[in-house]
């Protein structure tokens, strides 16, 4: 991962809490959508896993008021800088990040946030069949300025999830963070939603795809807690309470 600490160089604090429960969830995926031993409950450096043979929850939902630190546990996910973090090494199986910002429109357009997610997926190197997949002309043809902004939801499957559908699951569970994924659902004032087939948000277009999200693929992604449209709209993507963590 290229970009550094959003933090800084300041201290975080506290919620390992949090980190304890991503760590299940990978664990969980790991033990059944991995090529992992069922034998090895460690391989993501914790205890045995809570597995009951489905794939557990399809992501995690961090959910706080302004000023709650959702951007700074991300970060930290990331970027580790104190000793659970470093300690839990959960980076390294980061699959690809995005950081929203009501004041920035590039980091919450909808073509731009497919198009990053392709490039970090290609130079992660933890799919490694995946930049072959998608180095068709076809493929490249609709990642091009204009044509993704037609039609981002087609780009996203045939770009993003049908690739990672057909390669290999890697031997651990990965994860996909979006944090602030509530920014850039608000039109002229108001929150409003545009259907599958032509998100207007990034929140929009994973909700609407999470059935195509690969088995093996964690969705962590933060929201202000009083914002009941993104809730709602993942209410089919983290598919039990224990997937919604409340920061205080």
């Amino acid at each position: 991962m290229a970009q550094t600490s959003l933090l800084q160089g300041k201290r975080f604090y506290c919620r390992e809490w949090v980190f304890h429960k991503i760590q299940h969830c990978l664990q969980e995926k790991t033990g059944t959508s991995c090529g992992a031993e069922r034998e090895n409950p460690a391989a993501l450096g914790g205890g045995a896993s809570s597995a009951t043979g489905k794939s557990g929850s399809w992501g995690v939902l961090l959910v706080g008021g302004p000023g709650s630190g959702k951007t700074a546990l991300c970060t930290e996910l990331l970027w580790p800088s104190s000793q659970h973090g470093n300690h839990r090494s959960l980076s390294q199986f980061c699959l690809a990040f995005h950081f929203c910002r009501a004041d920035d429109s590039d980091t919450v357009c909808v073509s731009g946030f497919i198009r990053g997610l392709v490039t970090q997926i290609c130079r992660s190197g933890l799919v490694p069949q995946y930049e072959k997949k998608i180095c068709d002309s076809a493929i490249q043809s609709t990642l091009k300025p204009g044509e993704c902004e037609r039609n981002p939801s087609e780009v996203f499957k045939r770009c993003v999830l049908l690739p990672l559908l057909s390669c290999p699951p890697p031997p651990q569970a990965l994860f996909l963070v979006v944090d602030s994924i509530d920014e850039g659902m608000k039109v002229s004032g108001t929150e409003s939603s545009s259907g599958p087939l032509n998100p207007r948000s990034i929140g929009e277009l994973l909700s609407s795809h999470h059935e195509l999200l690969p088995p093996w693929l964690l969705l962590i992604c933060s929201a202000r807690r009083q914002n009941k449209n993104i809730t709602k709209l993942f209410t089919a993507v983290v598919q039990s309470r224990q997937a919604f963590v409340a920061m205080k």
